[in-house]
């Protein structure tokens, strides 16, 4: 079963002070993180929360994951 990731980014400003937002679920095991992402535009926040989602997945060795988002240019790279 693959493990689902959820994401999204957000600026107050483009650019301007932005965070992510990532939360993860393996099977009943859940994990979720905000995160401070310093200076930049909506897109560039949904990106780094890609990322950022992609580094947590790697530290705990995830092999099949799924990422879950409702930014279209993260979704269409």
């Amino acid at each position: 079963m693959p493990v689902e990731v959820y994401i999204d980014g957000a600026s107050a400003g483009d650019p301007g002070p932005s965070g992510l937002g990532i939360f993860i679920k393996d099977g009943q095991k859940t994990e979720s993180f905000s995160l401070p992402a310093g200076s930049l535009s909506n897109h560039e926040a949904e990106f780094k929360a890609l990322i950022e989602g992609m580094k947590l997945c790697a530290e705990r060795n995830y092999r099949i994951v799924s990422f879950r988002t409702d930014s279209q240019i993260v979704e269409r790279t």
